[in-house]
C-alpha cells in the first residue's frame, strides 16, 4: 500500500500558479474575465489560501489584476509592457549566451543543438505550439547552462511576463515565423561552431526581431478583435 504524500503549502501555491498561468497564455482564461475564487478552488480541489496565494505570484508577473471591490481578473496584454520586457531580455539573453558558451561541456552543447532541433521538427510539421514550447525550452536552456542565478531569477520572471504574447504570435503570421526559425538556424550555427562573438551577436539580434514580431502580433489580434466585435455591432436589417 502506498503511503499518502502531502505536498506542502509553498509547492502547492506553486502549483496552482502553474497552472493557472498555463491558462492565462494559452488564451483559455480570456483577457478581462473576472476569477470566481469559488469556482477555481472547486475545479482545483484547495482551499482560498494557496489560490490566493497564487494569484499574487501571478499579479507580480502583470498576468492578473486585482481590482478594490472588483476582486481578481486577467490583466489585458499591454504592448508598451511588452516592449520594455524585450528591451531587457535582448542584452540578458546575450549575457547569458556569452557565459554558457564559456563554460559548457560537450554534452551540454548536444542538449542545446537536441532542442533546437526538436523545434524545427516541430516547425516543418506545422506544430505551431509545440514550436512554441521547445523555443521557449530552448532559451531557458541557455540560461539555466549560463550558471547565473540572479541573470536566472530575472530571466524567468521577464520570460513568465512575455509568454502570452510569445504564445500567440505564431499564429498571425507565417512569414515572420519563417524568419525567426531561419534566424534559429543561423544562432545554433554558431554556437555549434564555438564562435562566442557571433553566436552573442546573433541571439542579441533575434530576442529583438522576436520582441518586434510579438508586438505586430499583439497589435494584428487587438484590430482582429476591433474588426470582428465591430462587425458583430453591425445592424443586419441595415
Amino acid at each position: 500500500m502506498t503511503s499518502s504524500v502531502t505536498i506542502p503549502r509553498a509547492a502547492l501555491h506553486t502549483q496552482v500558479a502553474d497552472a493557472l498561468r498555463d491558462q492565462i497564455v494559452r488564451g483559455k482564461i480570456a483577457s478581462g474575465m473576472r476569477l470566481n475564487e469559488i469556482e477555481l478552488c472547486k475545479l482545483m480541489g484547495i482551499s482560498r489560501t494557496p489560490l490566493r496565494e497564487a494569484i499574487k505570484i501571478l499579479e507580480a508577473e502583470s498576468l492578473i489584476e486585482i481590482r478594490p471591490h472588483r476582486g481578481a481578473s486577467v490583466a489585458e496584454i499591454k504592448t508598451e509592457t511588452l516592449n520594455e520586457i524585450f528591451q531587457v531580455l535582448a542584452p540578458l539573453e546575450q549575457l547569458a549566451l556569452e557565459l554558457a558558451m564559456a563554460r559548457m561541456s560537450d554534452e551540454e552543447y548536444k542538449l542545446v543543438q537536441a532542442t533546437h532541433d526538436r523545434m524545427m521538427v516541430c516547425y516543418h510539421a506545422q506544430d505551431r505550439e509545440g514550436c512554441f514550447l521547445n523555443d521557449i525550452a530552448f532559451h531557458n536552456q541557455i540560461v539555466s547552462f549560463a550558471g547565473n542565478e540572479v541573470l536566472q531569477a530575472i530571466h524567468t520572471n521577464l520570460m513568465n511576463r512575455s509568454q502570452r504574447g510569445r504564445y500567440f504570435a505564431p499564429r498571425f503570421s507565417q512569414v515572420k515565423l519563417d524568419e525567426a526559425m531561419a534566424a534559429h538556424e543561423e544562432l545554433i550555427s554558431a554556437i555549434m561552431d564555438r564562435n562566442i562573438p557571433s553566436a552573442s551577436r546573433i541571439m542579441h539580434d533575434h530576442v529583438v526581431r522576436t520582441g518586434a514580431f510579438v508586438l505586430d502580433s499583439i497589435q494584428s489580434m487587438h484590430a482582429d478583435h476591433t474588426r470582428r466585435s465591430g462587425d458583430a455591432s453591425e445592424d443586419p436589417n441595415d
